[in-house]
């Protein structure tokens, strides 16, 4: 599985003993990130019911809403991962990346396909170049940046880079907006196109891959700094996985991830 969300989970006070008790599923996703998150929490989770794993610990008010805030986080946007295509190409050098939601779902009734509400966002804000879906966009990126600490801590905010020729990328304007909502380094000029690259979506992996890594170059300063790319739509993740790898090796600390939207499948081909 290539992408997560964390549908359920059970936090609540022990009245008994002033401790409060966590219970979450798909422990060997979550747990870390929890664990890397708080690191003043100490969490020692224990195999629970159910294939799930649980938590006893003492936390004052502010502690509870800032774990609960994440927590809602997992339940509301998707988690994903290096799936089988492109692992080969890569390591870690994407500590952690998000989507807002996919960008279709099913239709029970018809069985047909239709927008998530962050689907239709990112078709009017792309599309018809919509200031209105654009800026809904960006409030929710600026939640997440608020209530995710690993979000919470990077200084710079860089967009995956256009082609030279484009006059319109929707992640350039997300992270212009973004920047001043969150009183990030808008890292726009270092990151650059050195030259036209092919459409993706018609290439094999191994071409994407080396398409973009012969034509991404860094330029700006990233030396120990936590970075988040924005993109609008993440489908095989080739693009933001290269644009993480050339982060990593100018001397990057953190690198994460932020898209509009996730495809359905993890192929470019949808």
């Amino acid at each position: 599985m290539s992408r997560y969300r964390m549908y359920k989970y059970v936090l609540e006070p022990l009245e008994e003993n002033a401790q409060w008790y966590l219970r979450i599923w798909m422990c060997d996703t979550y747990c870390p990130i929890l664990i890397d998150s708080f690191p003043h929490i100490s969490f020692n989770f224990m195999s629970g019911p159910d294939g799930t794993c649980e938590s006893l610990f003492s936390l004052n008010q502010s502690q509870v809403l800032s774990l609960q805030n994440l927590l809602e986080i997992f339940k509301a946007h998707l988690l994903l991962v290096k799936n089988k295509y492109i692992t080969p190409y890569f390591s870690d050098e994407l500590y952690q990346c998000f989507a807002l939601d996919f960008n279709l779902e099913e239709n029970k009734e018809t069985g047909g396909f239709e927008y998530t509400r962050y689907g239709r966002l990112e078709h009017l804000a792309k599309e018809n170049q919509n200031a209105e879906a654009r800026g809904d966009l960006v409030d929710a990126f600026r939640d997440l940046c608020d209530n995710h600490p690993s979000y919470n801590r990077a200084s710079i905010i860089i967009p995956v880079p256009p082609n030279p020729s484009k006059v319109f990328h929707l992640p350039v304007e997300i992270v212009r907006e973004l920047s001043g909502k969150t009183g990030k380094i808008d890292g726009t000029n270092m990151v650059h196109k050195i030259k036209e690259t092919r459409k993706l979506k018609d290439l094999s992996i191994d071409e994407k891959y080396n398409e973009l890594r012969g034509a991404i170059k860094i330029t700006g300063d990233v030396k120990q700094k936590d970075v988040i790319i924005i993109d609008d739509l993440y489908q095989s993740g080739v693009t933001m996985w290269t644009v993480a790898q050339l982060l990593k090796e100018s001397g990057a600390n953190r690198v994460l991830g932020l898209a509009c939207v996730k495809s359905l499948r993890d192929t470019d081909n949808v």
